[in-house]
């Protein structure tokens, strides 16, 4: 596949992938072989469904418990923990596959379901299109083009960035920078993105008609259930206190399950000049940039929406999670055929330990030691 890039202040530049190979093409034909059959189809939609009737029940349950019931201290909390779960399982089950097609057939209903990443998580489903679809899943681990892997000057991802000083550390206080990540975005940062007109190297244009009514009108959705409503009931600190308290939850949740698919010591990395100088097949690269975690592990599956199976996220990111652990046999079998390198964690905490090595190895990596002589 070939892929282009441009940037308002950066130079257009292309970058390419090869298509095909023979193991994407025994793959996608076995995949095909098992979606093809309707029982299988009907009774995943089914699933899906079902989860989203669970996921905005505990929402809704636990946001009228806060709003009008006003439980109490400990009741409370107990409440905002629910409401906390009930908003990553539509972040993760809901949103994350309409928003990839996945959801419903057509693509307009796709992003009606999509627009609740608006409304109920705070960001533009708009932006988040471009930033994860275009520049997260066509330029896995590339420096400079994947988004979710710039973050410098705050901390080091990939080899071919930078070293800084205070890198050194960044194991230690990269958790707190994945707690504001959500505010970040809730606040203004995909905002920031259609203004630059740019994410990673990736274009994004101003949104118009009815894009920019969803972008504005969820804003507005969300700003009233998260902070107005409260604010008639509660005292503005215990509204300040309980909406970051909520974002903090949700964004470490949310940004460690992506990290630890893509910045752990098992993942490969690569810059466009590497991209140039060899060319390589687009679905290799996506599996060995990336790594199953806790695959064996039916509730982590069912609440992460899938997204502990990457790999198979990403070679068929228009295809329901609810598929992925049979589509990851399928995947796992045929990488082992073809002498392609698969990746699984197999426990969180394995997964957790990886990625806290690639933390502290890339915050060191270049960075001199002072000797001292005595």
């Amino acid at each position: 596949m070939a892929a282009r890039v441009s940037s308002v202040d950066a130079p257009r530049r292309k970058l390419s992938f090869d298509n095909g190979g023979d193991f994407i093409v025994e793959t996608r034909r076995e995949v095909e072989a098992y979606l093809a059959s309707r029982r299988i189809r009907v009774a995943g939609h089914l699933q899906l469904y079902a989860k989203t009737v669970v996921a905005f029940a505990l929402w809704a349950a636990s946001w009228y418990s806060i709003v009008f019931i006003r439980p109490g201290v400990l009741l409370g909390l107990v409440s905002l923990g629910g409401l906390v779960l009930g908003t990553v399982l539509i972040g993760f089950c809901v949103q994350h596959d309409a928003n990839h097609g996945a959801y419903f057939r057509t693509r307009r209903n796709n992003h009606l379901m999509g627009w609740t990443a608006d409304a109920m998580l705070g960001f533009s489903s708009y932006a988040w299109r471009v930033k994860h679809n275009v520049a997260h899943h066509t330029y896995t681990n590339v420096d400079g083009y994947d988004d979710d892997i710039s973050q410098t000057p705050f901390a080091r991802l990939m080899p071919s960035q930078e070293p800084k000083p205070w890198y050194r550390l960044q194991h230690i206080y990269i958790w707190p920078l994945y707690s504001v990540m959500v505010i970040r975005w809730q606040t203004g940062a995909d905002i920031a993105a259609l203004v630059r007109r740019r994410i990673g190297r990736s274009t994004v244009r101003m949104p118009r008609r009815w894009d920019l009514a969803g972008l504005l009108s969820g804003k507005a959705i969300f700003i009233a259930w998260a902070i107005v409503a409260p604010l008639l009931v509660y005292p503005w600190w215990v509204v300040a206190a309980g909406y970051i308290g909520f974002t903090m939850a949700t964004s470490l949740i949310t940004a460690t399950t992506f990290q630890l698919a893509h910045c752990v010591e098992e993942a490969s990395f690569t810059s466009a000049e590497e991209l140039e100088a060899e060319r390589r097949i687009w679905a290799v690269h996506e599996v060995e940039t990336t790594v199953d975690f806790c695959p064996r592990n039916p509730v982590l599956t069912w609440m992460l929406g899938g997204l502990n199976y990457q790999i198979e996220h990403h070679l068929f990111p228009r295809v329901s999670h609810i598929h992925y652990p049979r589509i990851a046999e399928i995947v796992r079998r045929n990488a082992l055929k073809h002498g392609v390198r698969y990746t699984a964690q197999p426990t969180l905490w394995v997964a957790l330990r990886s990625h806290h090595r690639h933390l502290r190895r890339l915050g060191r990596l270049g960075v001199p030691v002072e000797i001292e002589m005595g």
